[in-house]
Order: structure tokens, then C-alpha cells, then sequence
């Protein structure tokens, strides 16, 4: 038995790309904001935590950039990785608030 899959259409794969860039980005920004201000919350100064996150957000990036077009579901890649970034970032502005 021989099944093939219709190629993904032209939208399809603008929508991966999209995903793969911005929800990517502002995954790796939410997750970067979050332990920098987690580690200064426990003590790190804030360059070594800034330079250590700085560092470790070319793996991140890479992972949800890979992830994004790995994924089954577009609405899920999106979910993820834009809702995620975005629930990050909110959780490390509330984080900071607190520390000030």
C-alpha cells in the first residue's frame, strides 16, 4: 500500500516559517527574561545571568525554530511558542515587580 500526502500548501508553510521566527523569538525572549530575573532573584549578579541565559538562548531559539516545523499541529506550534513567550515574559515582569 502505497499512500502519499498532498505536498502543504504555499500558506501552510508561510505559516510554519512565521511561527518558526516570531514565536520562536518571543519564546527564547520570555524564556531568557524569566532566568535572568530568576537568578537575580536568587542571588546571581545580574551580568552572570545575563551571559549565561544570553548564551543559552541560541539553543533555545534553535530548538523552537527545529520544533516549529517538526510539530503536527500549527495552532499548537503557535499556542506554544507565542502563548508561551508571552506567559513567560508576563510571569518575569511580575517576578521583577515583586523583587523591586
Amino acid at each position: 500500500m502505497n499512500t502519499t500526502t498532498p505536498p502543504p500548501s504555499t500558506a501552510h508553510v508561510l505559516g510554519r516559517i512565521a511561527a518558526s521566527l516570531l514565536g520562536g523569538y518571543a519564546f527564547t525572549w520570555g524564556i531568557t527574561t524569566l532566568g535572568i530575573t530568576g537568578l537575580v532573584a536568587l542571588g546571581v549578579d545580574y551580568h552572570e545571568a545575563h551571559t549565561v541565559l544570553m548564551l543559552l538562548a541560541f539553543l533555545f531559539f534553535l530548538g523552537a525554530f527545529l520544533w516549529a516545523f517538526a510539530a503536527r499541529s500549527l495552532a499548537r506550534v503557535w499556542l506554544v511558542l507565542a502563548g508561551g513567550g508571552l506567559a513567560m515574559t508576563a510571569a518575569a515582569w511580575a517576578l521583577q515587580n515583586r523583587l523591586i
